[in-house]
């Protein structure tokens, strides 16, 4: 039993008011620089995607060294993912490459990314959530984060210990988020927190958020028949307290909760939760039919919850699990099961649309969101010339004529091997071209509009 102490409350009603809204609904803060705002351009009488000047390469003062993901990140900024090097490149929608900014974000952090074992880290996958925790995994069996918001504000220190107090006012000092959760539900309160200075630059630099070698975690892991050690994962998306990872070797997508890491008090004097992922559910299982996935890669979250992905496996390209109403083979564009080759990406714009990166046919593919083709990005429309010879029946003897006539084909002589698709809340549509080292950018416009300033 803990010991009574005397009986009465330490005068800290503000943290203590604080830390229980944290404990029991999250964190929400306000974003360091400005959320996108402006509306899609999408509109009635809309009829081809433009290619919007210049794109993002060696010519402009980028140097990608093959870009394999893409993020737009909750604030606008546009997160792309080094895959061959230890960097992931921030970038404002004007095209601006960016360490730091005006609103005191410092992203310089990401532009030699480390491992928990000291080595160079490479992003291949990435996905910011509302939270402003960025996560990246390298194909291996570990998910890094980096929160943008802590390194914005600073860390000043970090609770080390937490004084716990009954309705009888007995008092126990605790240093695990378990033993908190379960005295609040006992209906204690939370009466001191003891603070330290030390070790607080861990949780401002990219730091593991799960690690499947764990032993906790491996022993969650082998639960739902996945090998912790030989987990590569190739496609991450967050939703809401969740972080799906898709694992190409197990042919599985699981599910990662997020739980109290840390309780940390920012350089703006604010408390606030820092969070590690636990594995918790197996979200889809391997197979061939329709709900089922085989070497999953890109993956992104609807609004309502739903999940897409997309897999280089037979048979369909393109999934979707929860949420509305999925597709149907046999009815819906999006699950022709010849249409893709390696569809490595997806990406959903505001209206619900939805865009695949048809890796191995060099090209982007828009859908309406039911699934209908709707547009081919990143091609070029060749006008054919070609003669119709005509041929009727004139006094018992054939008459043959020929009119000249022309149509229109798309050719993919544009991107080579586009990996990843984004799009942000205005509309446009970011490329990776990855054995181009360039980001490219489309707009859908009318054939009357086509300006876009930078």
């Amino acid at each position: 039993m803990p010991a009574r102490i005397m009986n009465r409350r330490l005068p800290i009603v503000f943290i203590l008011t604080t830390i229980l809204l944290i404990m029991g609904c999250g964190v929400k803060v306000d974003l360091p620089t400005s959320t996108v705002s402006s509306e899609p351009v999408f509109g009635a009488g809309d009829t081809s995607y433009i290619r919007i000047s210049p794109d993002w390469d060696d010519d402009a003062g980028f140097e990608f060294n093959k870009p394999w993901d893409l993020a737009v990140g909750a604030d606008g900024y546009i997160f792309v993912a080094d895959g061959d090097a230890p960097r992931i490149h921030v970038i404002s929608a004007a095209g601006n490459q960016l360490s730091t900014d005006a609103y005191g974000n410092d992203f310089t952090d990401l532009m030699d990314i480390q491992g928990a074992d000291g080595l160079p880290f490479k992003p291949q996958v990435i996905d910011q959530d509302s939270r402003l925790n960025l996560f990246m995994a390298d194909g291996g069996n570990t998910l890094m984060v980096w929160n943008q918001y802590l390194d914005n504000v600073g860390v000043d220190s970090i609770a080390v210990a937490i004084l716990m107090q009954s309705p009888m006012d007995d008092l126990l000092w605790v240093t695990n988020f378990d033993s908190i959760t379960t005295l609040q539900g006992q209906n204690w309160d939370i009466a001191d927190i003891r603070w330290s200075h030390e070790g607080v630059d861990v949780w401002q630099a990219p730091r593991v958020f799960w690690d499947a070698s764990d032993s906790l975690e491996a022993i969650q892991a082998g639960r739902f028949f996945v090998d912790p050690e030989n987990m590569k994962i190739t496609g991450i998306s967050s939703y809401h307290d969740m972080c799906s990872i898709a694992d190409a070797n197990a042919n599985v997508i699981l599910g990662l909760s997020y739980v109290p890491a840390a309780l940390l008090l920012t350089g703006a004097g604010n408390p606030i939760l820092a969070y590690r992922g636990t594995l918790v559910e197996r979200t889809v299982s391997n197979g061939t039919g329709n709900g089922t996935v085989n070497d999953p890669r890109g993956m992104i979250h609807a609004p309502d919850g739903a999940l897409f992905y997309t897999q280089w496996g037979e048979n369909f390209s393109v999934h979707k699990v929860g949420g509305s109403s999925g597709f149907e083979y046999g009815e819906d564009d999006i699950m022709d099961i010849e249409r893709f080759s390696m569809a490595s990406d997806i990406a959903l714009d505001p209206l619900g649309n939805i865009y695949v990166a048809d890796t191995g046919n060099d090209r982007i593919q828009q859908f309406t969101s039911t699934g209908v083709f709707a547009f081919n990005i990143g091609m070029s429309k060749i006008r054919m010339d070609s003669t119709i010879y005509d041929s009727s029946l004139v006094d018992s003897e054939w008459v043959i004529s020929e009119r000249d006539t022309s149509f229109t084909i798309e050719v993919a002589d544009i991107l080579n091997t586009p990996r990843s698709v984004a799009v942000d809340a205005t509309g446009i549509v970011y490329i990776a071209d990855t054995e181009h080292n360039r980001i490219m950018r489309f707009r859908l416009s009318t054939e009357l509009d086509y300006t876009v300033e930078n």
